[in-house]
């Protein structure tokens, strides 16, 4: 992935800061090839017609291959993450939105809530 790519990915996620958590916005700039391997396979499912489809599933098979196909992986992505890929594939890829089924995400708005206290109070 290019500079450019990772600046408008954090773009995305910065303008919809209320949708993603603290931890998804910190990991991101460290993965970006676990999240271009997660487009990639959702392309695929795509591609196959499927018009809905498990975020979870998809990270469960790139941490499967992953596993058997690596050595010493620099690998990270907990399933607390998974419902963040879908909302940012929606919002990178919108002609896709509806592949995924979200579900509200307090920890995005408690996060969110905070930021914007430390930012106030000039701590961020």
């Amino acid at each position: 992935m290019n500079d450019s790519e990772l600046s408008y990915l954090m773009l995305l996620v910065d303008n919809n800061d209320d949708e993603f958590s603290t931890e998804f916005m910190k990991w991101l700039p460290e993965n970006p090839h676990v999240w271009e391997a997660f487009v990639a396979e959702a392309f695929k499912v795509i591609n196959k017609g499927f018009k809905h489809y498990s975020t979870r599933t998809i990270v469960c098979v790139l941490r499967h291959h992953s596993a058997i196909s690596e050595v010493g992986s620099a690998w990270k992505i907990n399933n607390n993450l998974s419902p963040y890929l879908a909302r940012l594939f929606d919002l990178r890829y919108p002609n896709y939105k509806g592949m995924w089924e979200y579900r509200e995400v307090k920890r995005a708005k408690r996060d969110k809530y905070f930021r914007d206290a430390g930012a106030e109070a000039g701590i961020l």
